[in-house]
């Protein structure tokens, strides 16, 4: 028996003691009772100087008739004139009704509390079996629930019981929830592809018009401010096409992150250099405070890819000249990186939107598409990560991104 079981079990115990004490008490004085007045009508018919046998057939006729109208003594008068005059005798030698309880009360205590305990042993039984009945039927539930959360065919038992209606709408539910995530897994795969086949289309003439930009830039020089804008928006659909390509993908998990120790000076340098000439041309500084090594578990070309929308949304925000700064710190449950920015901070209005696909902000860049943050943040979440945004104490924006050790 477990530990709480016993503990019920005692309570129980102690808690049907106290009738049984109490019956005990109340047993013996009724035998006390019906003694002392037997005895005093005995006492009394002898000292009349009635024959033995009369006073026992006495006795014995007031006895059914007490049975029979339900009260105790006989209205005889002669019977009670003996239980009087008996009674008086006794009292004369010091005999009192309750005189002899404390002889009774260990037979009378022995005997109710056996009765009591029986029946509340019995009593706790019958309910312990209920109680374990229910639990198993819960635990029963529960298992069905959790099997099907992990995708796994189970079958529910049926039981006619107290649990008959719950049993039947979970089932309900449960039929009701697959249908209705199998067509929403099934939409999502659709919309996935379909954005899927939106960028390989688009990928084809992007590739053409960049080859082309490369063909006319020696024949037309003087047309170089129309070749520039050209290229940069070649660029720009290229970039957003690339991201489109990734968000199709996380969503139609269909990425395996390859997961591997990877050093953080690492992955912020490979992170950097695709802007470092931009960062270099507006004169942005870089700062990177100088840590003692540390290390992480990541897929190394993703998370590069979600640092490196960070700290482009950074770049587009800090003015010429300006300053990113970037800080890491690690301990037993996490690696945190916060990257701060050299601009204005972010609006209040636009905070809980930033991580949404296509959001633009106030003060978004012109070129840019709105999927950057959400790309980044969808792609440290697969990997135990989270990232949050926020606004400095000096009024700039600021990015903490946090990879839980897993």
């Amino acid at each position: 028996m477990k530990n709480g079981s016993m503990k019920s079990f005692l309570i129980s115990c102690i808690f049907w003691l106290m009738p049984g004490l109490a019956a005990g008490i109340l047993s013996a004085a009724f035998l006390c009772v019906h003694e002392y007045h037997t005895t005093a009508r005995l006492v009394g018919a002898l000292q009349e100087g009635e024959q033995f046998p009369a006073v026992l057939k006495s006795l014995d006729e007031s006895k059914r008739e007490e049975k029979t109208r339900g009260v105790f003594g006989n209205d005889d008068g002669k019977e009670k004139g003996f239980e009087e005059k008996g009674m008086q005798y006794l009292e004369k030698y010091g005999h009192r009704e309750f005189r002899k309880i404390w002889e009774y009360l260990p037979f009378t205590f022995s005997i109710t509390l056996i009765l009591f305990e029986a029946a509340g042993c019995m009593l706790f039984w019958m309910r312990k079996k209920e109680k374990d009945y229910n639990e198993g039927r819960i635990v029963e539930l529960t298992e069905y629930l959790k099997s099907v959360d992990r995708g796994e065919a189970a079958v529910l038992t049926r039981h006619e019981d107290s649990f008959s209606h719950l049993e039947d709408e979970i089932y309900k539910t449960v039929a009701e929830l697959t249908c209705t995530k199998e067509k929403a897994v099934k939409d999502h795969e659709l919309l996935a592809a379909r954005i899927a086949d939106i960028a390989h289309q688009l990928k084809t003439p992007l590739t053409s018009m960049s080859l082309m930009t490369e063909l006319l830039e020696p024949a037309k020089r003087e047309e170089q401010e129309y070749l520039d804008r050209l290229k940069h928006q070649v660029e720009r659909l290229k970039s957003l096409v690339e991201g489109l390509l990734a968000l199709a993908k996380l969503d139609s998990h269909t990425i395996e992150f390859q997961r591997e120790v990877i050093s953080l000076e690492d992955l912020i340098w490979g992170a950097v250099e695709p802007i470092w000439e931009q960062l270099d041309r507006r004169s942005i500084t870089l700062e990177m405070e100088e840590t003692e090594e540390l290390w992480i578990k990541a897929d190394i070309q993703w998370t590069t890819e979600a640092f490196l929308n960070v700290l482009k949304n950074c770049m587009e925000h800090t003015p010429d000249e300006g300053k990113i700064k970037i800080t890491c710190s690690q301990n037993p449950l996490y690696t945190e990186f916060v990257i701060e920015d050299g601009g204005n901070g972010f609006s209040r209005k636009d905070l809980p939107h930033l991580f949404e696909r296509f959001y633009r902000g106030a003060q978004a860049a012109k070129d840019s598409a709105g999927i950057g943050l959400a790309l980044a943040k969808l792609i440290l979440e697969a990997q135990n990560g989270q990232i949050m945004a926020e606004n400095s104490e000096s009024g700039h924006a600021r990015f903490r991104i946090k990879i839980y050790a897993s």
